[in-house]
């Protein structure tokens, strides 16, 4: 032990004795925090500053006519984009922003063609065009910018759909509520024809029973006739009139159903997370109640992360409230009531359950005994929870699915329903109007008119009656009036809708403030790494003493005495580069203190891993150091997520001395998770005493067995 610190002490001298020693230890100990800060300062905000990239916006839009309204949603999407500095926008001509994309000016062109909103239009039509936007972009400029431009061609089309989705469904709805008010108008009228028609048809029996006395029955069948040719105008109008209102409503009513089955998917999808979320509520509040047992060390991380999971899950689980509700307002229907009361009984719990997390915590705080009780009841609630949940994703078909359907069936079926009434009401019109032309032929010739009133008035009444009975139908229908009450709806209620069906609510848990401090736990590991790399390339990892045998030290005194000098150096350098990024970079940090112990701690386990390798195997360890760098910059998802890297770089990862360090790092600076941080922590630890038991017992025979081989290599030209 006394030559293992001899060795250590005998370092430390040099490097305070011998000025060119200390200035290279210096800048040992500073160059690897300038490789992270340069970096972390480069990738600070990245996303923040994408207002800075250009790109051109060519609008050629012709515009259209939806219904007597010009519209013109190039121009709408423009307006919008003046208002947008996600990106930077330039609105020039076709020519120029050609030119630009090629010559490197524009990494994007966005073009809107002439016939854009005619396209978008065509949905109303029965020929549908569907809408083009081209994009085009420079992939040869930048990596990483066509990546930010999809985004912009995206966010456009969504802008685009949700823009058009208001114009054309306010259009929609407010004719849909014009109709709505011109049936209800016209069955003011429709009533007034039918007690006509039933006072003709009165006064059709009276001629009946008179017809044979004479010329006086004669000229009141000749005014009963000529009021229906004065009526009849106005009754086939009425009639037709009704009939194309309610054709445009079925057809309407037929689109709205094919847009909203696109909904179910989302629905179920919702409901099955809740259900697979409040089962895992439902486990770590058993463990929580396990851990309150046991001890209060892990609770209150325990409480914060099941909070969190019940946040989530009233979260969802309101959304699919609101979105059923509006289903509902949409069409005056309650079908989707018992799934909404479900739902609401799911967030009265979930609620329940929040409050008793937030008294237990602070009982906790407070070093008060927490109520198992509360905790208990909790646990109950959650599991009566995820029962409610289990039975609305298993009989998701027959309370929602199926109900949808229905509710928007019924109102395709009263449309139709009416529309059959109104049809048969028009069958009727060319009877009645031939039957008139018949009798308008009553003259003076009292023999030949009462022969003639005779033959037709048994067929007027007939006629007159399947007529009445028509209109009858339409007027007493309760699909009729339901019909009415649909499309009387509120416009703006039914576009927000349309527009957006599904709010997405973001909940982010373990914040990092920006790109930089997302990136800062990669960069200094990678710097702690490189500092390591660094310290063998110029410090020898052998000790050679002027005037005393090599010999007097034992391998194991050498690695552990030269060993100490390079962790000191090493953790210098970890504290340089944390301070810095503390203090000089100010990345913000939820624990800065932990993070810089896990710096120091990194950084030893880093040091003697490589020190080992180069202990024992000399420059070619120097080489192994080099090709774990490459293997862990690719491989330890310090950058993009592993699940979308190459299948060699997800098999090695769980075994790279990276990934722990990395995501150590990560828990001291988003918030600490500490099941994560504790596995981190002990799998860096089997690192590090891995490589200290290893050399320990193998530095001896190795270096004898690589001692010829290393010999004749340091014996050539290139090589120290």
């Amino acid at each position: 032990m006394t030559k293992i610190f001899k060795v250590f002490y005998d370092d430390i001298k040099d490097i305070f004795t011998n000025f060119a020693l200390l200035i290279v230890v210096l800048a040992l100990c500073i160059l690897p925090s300038l490789y992270a800060w340069f970096n972390i300062y480069a990738s600070w905000d990245p996303y923040g500053n994408t207002g800075n990239i250009p790109i051109a916006v060519v609008n050629k839009d012709k515009g259209t006519t939806l219904s007597d309204k010009n519209i013109n949603v190039g121009d709408q999407v423009v307006k919008k984009l003046k208002d947008n500095d996600a990106l930077g926008w330039e609105f020039v001509n076709s020519d120029y922003a050609r030119k630009g994309l090629e010559n490197g000016k524009y990494y994007a062109t966005i073009e809107i063609p002439s016939s854009f909103s005619e396209d978008l239009a065509s949905i109303l039509s029965k020929k549908t065009t569907k809408a083009k936007i081209i994009y085009s972009v420079n992939e040869k400029i930048n990596a990483i910018a066509p990546k930010i431009t999809d985004k912009g061609a995206s966010s456009i089309q969504s802008q685009v759909n949700s823009e058009f989705i208001k114009t054309v469904g306010e259009i929609a709805f407010t004719l849909l509520n014009d109709t709505g008010v011109k049936l209800q108008e016209e069955l003011p009228k429709l009533t007034k024809i039918e007690t006509s028609l039933i006072d003709v048809k009165n006064k059709f029996a009276t001629i009946d029973n008179t017809v044979k006395y004479g010329s006086e029955s004669i000229e009141k069948m000749n005014g009963v006739i000529n009021s229906l040719n004065k009526n009849m105008p106005l009754i086939e109008k009425t009639i037709t009139t009704a009939s194309d209102l309610s054709s445009d409503a079925s057809s309407f009513l037929q689109n709205t159903q094919n847009n909203l089955s696109d909904l179910g998917p989302i629905i179920k999808r919702d409901l099955q997370i809740l259900n697979s979320v409040s089962a895992s509520a439902a486990n770590s509040a058993s463990a929580l109640i396990e851990a309150i047992n046991s001890n209060y060390e892990d609770a209150p991380q325990r409480i914060d992360d099941l909070t969190s999971k019940l946040n989530n899950l009233h979260n969802v689980s309101s959304n699919i409230v609101g979105l059923l509700t509006k289903i509902n307002q949409i069409t005056n229907g309650q079908h989707l009531n018992d799934s909404i009361n479900k739902l609401n009984t799911i967030n009265s719990k979930l609620e329940t359950s929040i409050n008793i997390l937030n008294t237990v915590k602070s009982q906790i705080e407070a070093n008060e005994q927490p109520s198992l009780t509360k905790l208990n009841s909790m646990l109950t609630l959650l599991n009566d929870v995820n029962s409610i949940t289990s039975n609305l994703v298993n009989n998701y078909d027959s309370t929602i699915k199926n109900p949808i359907n229905k509710i928007l069936n019924q109102g395709i079926g009263v449309s139709e329903n009416v529309g059959e009434l109104l049809k048969n009401a028009q069958a009727e019109i060319p009877k009645v109007k031939s039957l008139l032309a018949s009798l308008s032929g009553f003259s003076e010739n009292a023999e030949g008119t009462i022969a003639l009133a005779n033959e037709k008035i048994p067929e007027a009444k007939a006629i007159l009656n399947d007529f009445i009975d028509a209109i009858s139908k339409i007027n007493n229908s309760e699909d009729t009036k339901d019909l009415i009450n649909f499309l009387k709806n509120d416009v703006m209620t039914n576009v927000d809708f349309l527009k957006s069906p599904v709010d997405i609510v973001q909940k982010t848990i373990y914040p990092m403030t920006n790109y930089g401090a997302s990136m800062t736990p990669f960069y200094t590991t990678l710097c702690l790494w490189v500092g390591i790399l660094l310290l063998t390339s110029l410090l020898t990892t052998e000790v050679h003493v002027k005037g005393e045998d090599d010999d007097e030290y034992k391998p194991y005194q050498v690695y552990l005495g030269r060993g100490l000098t390079f962790l000191s150096i090493a953790l210098i350098q970890a504290l340089i580069v944390s301070l810095g990024n503390i203090f000089i970079l100010k990345v913000h940090m939820d624990n800065p203190l932990l993070f810089t112990m896990i710096a120091l701690f990194v950084s030893a386990v880093f040091n003697f891993i490589v020190y080992s390798l180069v202990s024992i195997f000399g420059n070619i360890g120097k080489a192994v150091g080099v090709i774990l760098l490459v293997l862990q910059v690719a491989g330890s998802g310090g950058t993009f997520p592993i699940q979308v890297t190459p299948k060699f770089f997800q098999m090695i990862y769980p075994f790279l001395p990276f990934t722990y360090g990395i995501s150590a790092m990560r828990e001291a600076i988003g918030g600490v998770y500490m099941p994560n941080l504790t596995r981190d922590i002990s799998v860096l630890l089997i690192f590090l005493i891995l490589s200290i038991v290893i050399n320990i017992f193998l530095k001896a025979p190795i270096n004898k067995l690589f001692h010829k081989f290393i010999s004749k290599l340091e014996g050539s030209r290139l090589t120290e």
